[in-house]
């Protein structure tokens, strides 16, 4: 148990790290619509964007895998 706690701590810090050193605005355009975020939020937010997608197809792989059984 400890070492989980240990694990994530030392993550958090590197998360803090990567923050504290990306944090100049950085504008990204999507369509019709313009984002202006600190690169470090932009980044987690296209990481977020990314395990979603592949939790999503995931499941929709295991599901169509289950029905053609």
């Amino acid at each position: 148990m400890k070492i989980k706690l240990i694990i994530g701590l030392i993550l958090l810090g590197l998360v803090a790290v990567v923050a504290l050193q990306n944090a100049e605005i950085v504008t990204a355009k999507f369509l019709l619509w313009q984002f202006s975020l600190p690169q470090a939020l932009m980044s987690l937010a296209s990481m977020a964007v990314g395990v979603v997608a592949g939790l999503l197809f995931g499941t929709v792989s295991r599901v169509r895998s289950r029905i053609t059984k």
